[in-house]
C-alpha cells in the first residue's frame, strides 16, 4: 500500500515526536525503526476523518491496520495525544486493536521446515492459519468499524468496565451505543472482506490457509442472524423455526469470532488454531442436532411416531445411519399420498382458473392409494459371482381406486377430491384415471369424463357430455379381455367419445378402434391376421366420435347428424343425416352417405378421399389459403384437387379426391354430382364449373367460379425505384415494377427478423444473373490462427434494365469463431438475417438463401470480392399467385382547374384521374402509379385536358434524364404515369413536367417526344452552365420552338421574359421579338421588371 507524506502529515504523523518530513521519511521502503517510531496525533486523525468528503473509510482503516501489523510487539501506541487518551474513547480503542494486531503471528509455510519428519507441514500450517486468520480479520473489521464511527461522529459507550479482556475486546467490535455504525458495518461487511485480502496479513493467509476462506467471521454471522430473525418474525410454523435456528447459529458464530479475538488480545496466539477448530465443531454439532430434529419432525408430519421411534430416528439421523425400514416405509407411503393429492389439487386449480374457467365449474379427481413395491436399484460396480448387481428397494406406487359416485342432482358436498371454481352455467370435469369406476354425472350440467384403463360405467346428463378415453400403450398391446367392457351412456344431448393420445411409433398389437354407433360396440382392432378384436366398451346414445391420433380406426355412424373427427389413417362411414366430418389424419377415406354433409380438411391431411351420393349439397372446407391450390382435375370419374404442402412446397402434395362425381356411360362421362362447393381458409367460396358431359378420354382440367370473395392478403407496396427500408412496422409485401433502374432493400444488424415477399414484374427467365459482393478482411491472431472478417454482403438480382439489390439480408457473427474446415482459419460466419421470398410474374418463386463464400480463396486474396450467387436462389416447388397493383381510387375531376396532391405514403394501388377538358396541377410523390385520361376527348365529345406534373414532393431529385416516355407510359423518377392510347382523330391531352430545379418539359403524346420549353435560371451555377445545358438539349433536338427563361437578368431598359428561339439560335424578349439579346449580357440574380 502506498501513501504520500502529504497525507501522513494531514493525519498528524510524527517520527519520534518530530513532524514527518523528507528528512525523516525519505526512504523508498519504510524500515522497522521508522514503523516503530511512527505515531499519529489523535485529534488530527479525527479532524481529518470528519473533514474529508469521502464515505469510504476503508482506505484509512487499511492504512492503520497495515502499519500496526508491521510494528514490533513492544512498539508504543500508534495514536498519541498531549493528554492521556480517555478510557473508552475511539482512539484508545484503536490503540487496543493496534496492540492486538502487533501480536499477530502470521506464519508462513516455511516456518514449519525445521520440524521432525513426521510433522505434516501443510496441515500444521492450515491448523494454525485458520485461527490466526480469524483473529486478523476480526481486528481488521474492528478498524473498519472504529474509523466509520469517527467519520460519522457517533458516541461510543463501553458495554463493560474493568479489566475483563473478553468484555474489553467485545466492546471493540460491537458497541451497545454504536447502533448506526454497527448497522453500517453489517451492511458493508462485504467491503471489509473484499479489502482484507489486499493487506499483507491477508495476502500471506490467502496463499495457504484454505480453511480460512470458509471460516466463520463476525460481520457475516451478525448479518445472517439479523436477516434470519427478521425472516422468522415474518413467517410461522416450521419456516419460522428454521429461521430462528439459523439466527441462533449465526449468533453463535459471532460469539466464537469474539472468543478468537479475545485470544489475540490476551496473547494466546498458540491456542487460536485449536480454538478455531473447536468453535467450528460446536457449530457443526449444533447444526447436526437441529437437522436430526427436523428429520424427525418432518416424518411426524406424515405418520405418528411413538416416543421410542422418535428417539431412535433422531439418533440415526444425527449419526448419519439409515432409519428403520418400517418407519421409512410408512413415511414414504404417507408422503407420496400427500404430495400426489397436492399435485392434483394444484393442477385442477390451474385448469379451473385458466383454460377451463369459462366452461368448467368443478373438477372431481378419482380416489387413489399408495402401495410399496420392490424396485431394482442397480449398483455402479460389482464383481461377477460375488454379489448381486442390484438390491431391492421399496418405492411408493400410486394405485387408482374403484370409485362409485352418484351425482345426478349435483356433486355431493362431502365428496373428497373436489376443487371448486366460480359458480355458473358450467360443467363438471371428472378425472377418474384407472380403476373400475361407476359415476352418474350431474343431470343438468355438462359432464366431461376423463379416464384411462379399467371397466367404466359412466352416465352423462341431459346436455352435451364428453367421454375422453386416455389411450395407453398398454391398452393397445392388450392380448385378451382383462376386464368387463366399459358402459358409456350419453343420455340426452349430443354426446362425444374421444380417444385421446397418440399411437406410439413402435409397433403395437392393435392399431386403433372399430367404433359402430349403430350397434354401440367399441373394439380394439388390428391389421395383423389372426389377431382377434377385443371389445372394450358398449355405447348408448353417443353421437360423435374423435379417433386416435396416428391410429388406424374404422367408424360406422348412424343416420342421425353425427360429428366425426378422423385423426389417424381412418375409414369413416358416416351414414345418413347431415354429418360434419373433420379430417386431420394423413390418409383418410370418408363415405358421407345421404344427407347435406359438411367436411373440413385440415392442413395435416395428405391424402383424403370423399365419397358422396350427389343427391344433396356438400360443402368442403379446405384448411389452407386459395393460393396454395395448384389445379383441379377430373381423373376418371373423380374430381381431384392438388395443393401445395410445406412452406416451399417441399412436402408431398395435398391430394383431395371426391369420388363418383361422374359416372361412365357408354364411353362418355356424365355429371353425377353438381352440388359440390368449396371454401378456403381465407374465406373464398368456390364452385367447380363441371361440364355435363366429358367425351374426351384422359384427365380434364377444371375451372372454378369464385362465388364469394374472401379475405385477400394486403396488396403489395409499389416500388418503382429507390431504397426500401426493411422493418417490423413497414410493409412486408412489395411490388417491383419494370420501370426504374435500381431498387435497394435495406436492413441493418439491428433490424428484427421479418418475412418479406417481393413481387418482381419480370418472368423467371428474365433473370440475367445473381451477384454477391462483399468485403473480407484477413487478420492474424496471436495464437497463429488467421481470422476472416466479412462485411457489406449484398445480393444483386440482375434483370433487363433493372437491378434489385438486397443489403443487410446477410449479416455476420460478431466474432470470428466460425469453423471453415481448417483449424487455423476462423471466420465471423455469415448468416441469413431476413426471410425473403421472390415471386416472379410467371408464378415461379424463389426463397433467398444464405451465402457461403470460398473461405480458402478469400484467405489467399482478401479485399472486395464479386462472385456468382445463383445458388442463393432456392426454387420453391409449385406455382404461386403473382400480385400486381390494381386500381384503388378512381376520381372524376371537375371541369374547373384543379390541384391534386397525392399522399406521401406507401402506395399499393393505381390512382385513376379522369379530367374534364380543364387544367390540372398534379403533385407527384415517389413510387406511385397514376393513370390519366379525358373520357370525353377519347369519346370525341369534349376537348382534351392539360396536365401539369409537379415533382417538388418527391423524395428524389428529378432532372431531364429522369423523364422517360415509353409508349403509353411516362416515367418521372420513381413515379409512373399511365397514358391512354391515342387515335389520330381524337383531341390529345397536353402534359408537362416540372423538374426539381423548376425547368418545365412538355411531353408530346402525339410525337412521343419530351422537349424543354421553360428554364428557371436559378437552377444553374453560372450563365455558361445554362448556355451549355441549352446547347446539349438542342443537340438532342429536345428544345421547344420557343424556350422561355425566367429569373435571369439581361440588357438594362428591356422589360419582359427572356426567350430563346432554337431555329434561329437567337435570344429576345417576349414583349418585343425584334429586340436582340446578346448572351454576353445575361446575368444571374438581377431580374428585369416592368
Amino acid at each position: 500500500m502506498e501513501v504520500t507524506r502529504v497525507e501522513l502529515s494531514a493525519l498528524g504523523a510524527t517520527v519520534d515526536g518530530v513532524a514527518i518530513s523528507p528528512a525523516n521519511a525519505g526512504m523508498q521502503t519504510p524500515d522497522q525503526p521508522f514503523l516503530d517510531a511512527l505515531n499519529f496525533d489523535s485529534a488530527s486523525v479525527e479532524a481529518r476523518l470528519k473533514s474529508v468528503d469521502n464515505p469510504d473509510g476503508s482506505v484509512i482503516a487499511t492504512l492503520f491496520y497495515e502499519i500496526a501489523c508491521k510494528r514490533s510487539t513492544d512498539a508504543p501506541p500508534l495514536f498519541v495525544s498531549p493528554t492521556v487518551l480517555a478510557d473508552g474513547s475511539a482512539m484508545q480503542r484503536l490503540n487496543q486493536l493496534g496492540k492486538a494486531a502487533q501480536k499477530l503471528d502470521i506464519h508462513r509455510v516455511d516456518s514449519f521446515e525445521n520440524t521432525p519428519g513426521w510433522v505434516s507441514k501443510s496441515k500444521s500450517y492450515l491448523m494454525s492459519g485458520t485461527g490466526v486468520g480469524l483473529q486478523a480479520f476480526g481486528i481488521y473489521s474492528g478498524y473498519m468499524g472504529m474509523i466509520d464511527a469517527i467519520k460519522k461522529g457517533e458516541s461510543l459507550e463501553a458495554a463493560y468496565q474493568g479489566t475483563s479482556v473478553a468484555a474489553e475486546f467485545g466492546s471493540l467490535i460491537i458497541e451497545q451505543g454504536l447502533t448506526k455504525t454497527g448497522q453500517a458495518m453489517l451492511r458493508n461487511g462485504s467491503t471489509a472482506f473484499r479489502r482484507f485480502p489486499l493487506t499483507s496479513a491477508g495476502k500471506v493467509l490467502s496463499r495457504g490457509a484454505g480453511l480460512f476462506a470458509s471460516a466463520i467471521t463476525l460481520p457475516f454471522d451478525i448479518t445472517d442472524a439479523v436477516k434470519s430473525f427478521n425472516a422468522a418474525a415474518a413467517s410461522s410454523g416450521k419456516q419460522a423455526q428454521d429461521h430462528y435456528v439459523s439466527g441462533a447459529l449465526s449468533v453463535t458464530g459471532a460469539g466464537i469470532s469474539l472468543i478468537l479475538g479475545v485470544a489475540a488480545l490476551a496473547g494466546f496466539g498458540s491456542t487460536a488454531g485449536p480454538i478455531g477448530l473447536a468453535a467450528a465443531a460446536i457449530l457443526i454439532t449444533g447444526s447436526m442436532i437441529y437437522q436430526a430434529a427436523r428429520v424427525v419432525d418432518d416424518i411426524d408430519d406424515y405418520i405418528e411416531l411413538t416416543t421410542h421411534e422418535r428417539l431412535r430416528s433422531g439418533w440415526f439421523a444425527f449419526t448419519g445411519q439409515e432409519l428403520d425400514k418400517e418407519v421409512l416405509d410408512r413415511f414414504r407411503v404417507s408422503k407420496a399420498f400427500s404430495e400426489h393429492r397436492k399435485q392434483l389439487q394444484a393442477s385442477a386449480k390451474t385448469l379451473i382458473e385458466g383454460a377451463y374457467k369459462d366452461f368448467v365449474e368443478q373438477v372431481v379427481d378419482g380416489s387413489f392409494s399408495v402401495e410399496l413395491r420392490p424396485v431394482k436399484v442397480w449398483a455402479h460396480q460389482w464383481k461377477a459371482g460375488t454379489n448381486q448387481p442390484f438390491k431391492l428397494e421399496s418405492e411408493p406406487v400410486l394405485v387408482e381406486n374403484d370409485d362409485a359416485i352418484s351425482a345426478r342432482d349435483g356433486v355431493p358436498a362431502n365428496l373428497p377430491g373436489v376443487v371448486h371454481g366460480v359458480p355458473g352455467d358450467k360443467g363438471v370435469l371428472w378425472r377418474l384415471g384407472d380403476g373400475n369406476d361407476k359415476v352418474e354425472g350431474v343431470r343438468k350440467k355438462v359432464n366431461l369424463f376423463s379416464y384411462r384403463e379399467g371397466a367404466k360405467t359412466l352416465e352423462g346428463g341431459d346436455l352435451d357430455d364428453g367421454f375422453y378415453d386416455q389411450v395407453t400403450e398398454g391398452e393397445l398391446n392388450q392380448e385378451k379381455t382383462s376386464a368387463p367392457a366399459s358402459t358409456l351412456k350419453g343420455g340426452a344431448g349430443s354426446d362425444t367419445l374421444a380417444f385421446e393420445g397418440t399411437r406410439p411409433v413402435a409397433p403395437t398389437r392393435h392399431v386403433g378402434h372399430d367404433v359402430n354407433l349403430q350397434t354401440g360396440k367399441v373394439l380394439l382392432r388390428s391389421n395383423t391376421l389372426g389377431v382377434d378384436p377385443i371389445e372394450i366398451a358398449q355405447l348408448d346414445s353417443i353421437e360423435n366420435i374423435s379417433t386416435l391420433r396416428s391410429g388406424t380406426s374404422h367408424v360406422t355412424a348412424t343416420d342421425d347428424a353425427n360429428r366425426i373427427v378422423a385423426n389417424g389413417n381412418d375409414h369413416i362411414v358416416a351414414g345418413g343425416g347431415d354429418d360434419t366430418i373433420i379430417i386431420r389424419g394423413e390418409n383418410c377415406s370418408v363415405d358421407g352417405g345421404p344427407g347435406d354433409d359438411r367436411y373440413y380438411i385440415a392442413p395435416t391431411s395428405a391424402y383424403a378421399t370423399i365419397i358422396e351420393d350427389g343427391e344433396q349439397p356438400s360443402v368442403i372446407e379446405l384448411g389452407w389459403p386459395m393460393e396454395r391450390i395448384q389445379r383441379w382435375q377430373i381423373i376418371g370419374t373423380s374430381l381431384v384437387v392438388h395443393s401445395l404442402r410445406g412452406i416451399d412446397g417441399e412436402d408431398p402434395p395435398q391430394t383431395l379426391t371426391i369420388k363418383n362425381v361422374y359416372r361412365q356411360v357408354d364411353g362418355t362421362r356424365e355429371l353425377r354430382h353438381s352440388k359440390l362447393s368449396f371454401k378456403t381458409e381465407d374465406q373464398y367460396q368456390l364452385v367447380p364449373l363441371l361440364p355435363a358431359l366429358l367425351n374426351e378420354p384422359g384427365n380434364h382440367a377444371i375451372e372454378m367460379l369464385i362465388s364469394a370473395v374472401g379475405k385477400p392478403l394486403a396488396a403489395p407496396a409499389i416500388v418503382n425505384e429507390g431504397p426500401v427500408s426493411i422493418s417490423e412496422k413497414s410493409a412486408h409485401r412489395h411490388f417491383v415494377s419494370r420501370i426504374g433502374r435500381r431498387v435497394e432493400f435495406i436492413a441493418t444488424r439491428e433490424t428484427p427478423s421479418t418475412s418479406q415477399v417481393v413481387f418482381i414484374d419480370f418472368k423467371a427467365e428474365d433473370i440475367v444473373d445473381v451477384i454477391a459482393t462483399y468485403d473480407v478482411d484477413k487478420r492474424e491472431g496471436v495464437s497463429g490462427n488467421s481470422h476472416l472478417y466479412y462485411s457489406h454482403i449484398n445480393l444483386s438480382v440482375l434483370l433487363p434494365s433493372k437491378l434489385v439489390i438486397f443489403k443487410g439480408l446477410i449479416q455476420t457473427a460478431r466474432h470470428s469463431t466460425g469453423y471453415t474446415g481448417r483449424n487455423s482459419l476462423k471466420v465471423n460466419t455469415p448468416y441469413l438475417a431476413q426471410d425473403i421470398v421472390l415471386l416472379m410474374q410467371d408464378g415461379v418463386s424463389y426463397r433467398l438463401q444464405g451465402f457461403y463464400p470460398d473461405y480458402f480463396d478469400d484467405a489467399e486474396t482478401p479485399g472486395t470480392k464479386v462472385r456468382n450467387a445463383k445458388d442463393c436462389l432456392k426454387l420453391r416447388q409449385g406455382n404461386y399467385v403473382f400480385s400486381s397493383p390494381q386500381v384503388t381510387e378512381s376520381i372524376l375531376l371537375s371541369a374547373k382547374p384543379n390541384k391534386v396532391e397525392i399522399d406521401a405514403k406507401a402506395h399499393n394501388g393505381i390512382y385513376v384521374l379522369k379530367g374534364q377538358s380543364s387544367t390540372y396541377d398534379i403533385h407527384l410523390v415517389s413510387n406511385c402509379i397514376i393513370r390519366l385520361s379525358t373520357p370525353g376527348a377519347l369519346a370525341k365529345t369534349a376537348d382534351a385536358s392539360t396536365w401539369n406534373l409537379y415533382t417538388a414532393s418527391m423524395s428524389e431529385t428529378i432532372r431531364r434524364d429522369d423523364i422517360q416516355l415509353i409508349s403509353t407510359r411516362l416515367q418521372v423518377g420513381s413515379a409512373s404515369i399511365e397514358l391512354p392510347d391515342i387515335d389520330d382523330d381524337v383531341p390529345v391531352d397536353t402534359l408537362s413536367v416540372v423538374t426539381s430545379a423548376g425547368n418545365i418539359y412538355e411531353v408530346s403524346l402525339l410525337f412521343e417526344v419530351v422537349v424543354l420549353y421553360l428554364i428557371d435560371a436559378r437552377g444553374y451555377a453560372s450563365i455558361d452552365a445554362l448556355l451549355a445545358d441549352i446547347h446539349a438539349h438542342q443537340t438532342r433536338s429536345e428544345l421547344a420552338p420557343t424556350v422561355y427563361v425566367t429569373h435571369i437578368g439581361f440588357k438594362p431598359g428591356d422589360v419582359g421574359t427572356l426567350v430563346y428561339q432554337p431555329a434561329k439560335s437567337q435570344w429576345s424578349i417576349d414583349t418585343d421579338p425584334n429586340v436582340q439579346i446578346n448572351p454576353q449580357e445575361l446575368t444571374l440574380g438581377a431580374v428585369n421588371k416592368a
